[in-house]
């Protein structure tokens, strides 16, 4: 589908936009028809946030999210380490129209010291006990590339616990490793590996609980450099993100719907293919968090980059 000069016209005026002003902007992922045109996803409103808050608070980097549905809070982790908490708001009619930040926290160890740079790559997030109907007992499950590891923290970004190093993360990629959390019922806490292990064949990646009782062989989309990125439940399977990332020309997001077999394997159907050579606007997707039983946001990495946006999207799975 070709893209219109005043889409483009449009694209660069809100890129200006959020790059000066230190507030969100409401934008879009595509012109309306191409909104239109993903039959099994709805698109219910994407703020673009600014590189920092007026007091200087970075605000990139940003690589999973997390919803508390008994505190109404957004949690949202960084590669550099950075927990942030934010309130959202919405529309009668379910799109999100605000952002407003609450206060961001570096990410400390058990001894309350600011986890070094070396150790801070958080990359995965998964929220305990946030809609059980109590306040003040969410836990945060954070998974870290480079010194791969899982970990607990209290909403505050201390770790409540030792770190986690199970063997399933012994043969990952430096850069390509604990990618994506969730908690499934049925099956416990679940990782996901971002790309395939050493040793195992192209385009097939590992899923296993945290436990270390299962593990998946789970397939990944054709795109080049296709990695997953993020996951999270949907009436009993798993909604997979992926993300193939060339840049700076080229991006691939896709939605997919996994379901785990007892005999390790993974069958996928795609729910939506978003690609900026169709004419969305799409960024780094990596992160994934539901807010409603059908209801999502995801948002994406801008890897502190000007020609890169942070792109929050609220989107619906029908049913």
């Amino acid at each position: 589908m070709p893209v219109s000069s005043a889409y483009l016209t449009g694209l660069f005026a809100s890129l200006l936009l959020a790059g000066c002003s230190a507030t969100p902007q409401r934008t879009t992922l595509a012109p309306a028809d191409l909104l239109s045109s993903t039959p099994e996803v709805d698109w219910c409103g994407t703020l673009a946030l600014p590189a920092k808050w007026q007091d200087g608070t970075p605000v990139g980097g940003l690589s999973d999210l997390g919803w508390d549905a008994d505190e109404s809070m957004l949690f949202l982790i960084s590669d550099r380490g950075w927990l942030h908490r934010a309130r959202l708001t919405f529309s009668g009619s379910g799109e999100l129209r605000d952002y407003v930040p609450l206060d961001t926290y570096p990410l400390r160890g058990e001894d309350g010291a600011i986890l070094a740079s070396a150790s801070s790559d958080a990359e995965a997030l998964t929220l305990e006990n946030a809609a059980d109907g109590e306040h003040g007992n969410t836990q945060l499950v954070i998974g870290f590339e480079g010194d791969a590891r899982w970990q607990r923290f209290l909403p505050s970004g201390i770790a409540s616990e030792a770190p986690h190093r199970p063997p399933a993360l012994a043969d990952v990629d430096h850069n390509g490793g604990l990618e994506a959390l969730t908690e499934l019922p049925g099956r416990g806490l679940i990782g996901g590996i971002e790309a395939p292990p050493a040793g195992w064949p192209d385009k097939i990646t590992r899923l296993f609980t945290l436990d270390g009782q299962h593990e998946w062989r789970y397939p990944l989309a054709d795109d080049a450099n296709s990695a997953l990125t993020a996951l999270e439940v949907l009436d009993g399977d798993l909604l997979a993100l992926e993300r193939a990332y060339t840049p700076p020309a080229s991006i691939v997001i896709r939605l997919r719907r996994a379901h785990l077999a007892d005999d390790g394997s993974v069958s996928v159907s795609e729910l939506a293919r978003l690609s900026n050579s169709d004419g969305w606007s799409v960024d780094n997707f990596e992160g994934l968090t539901r807010i409603d039983e059908h209801r999502y946001l995801m948002v994406s990495d801008d890897n502190f980059s000007l020609m890169q946006r942070t792109l929050l999207s609220c989107f619906e799975v029908k049913q």
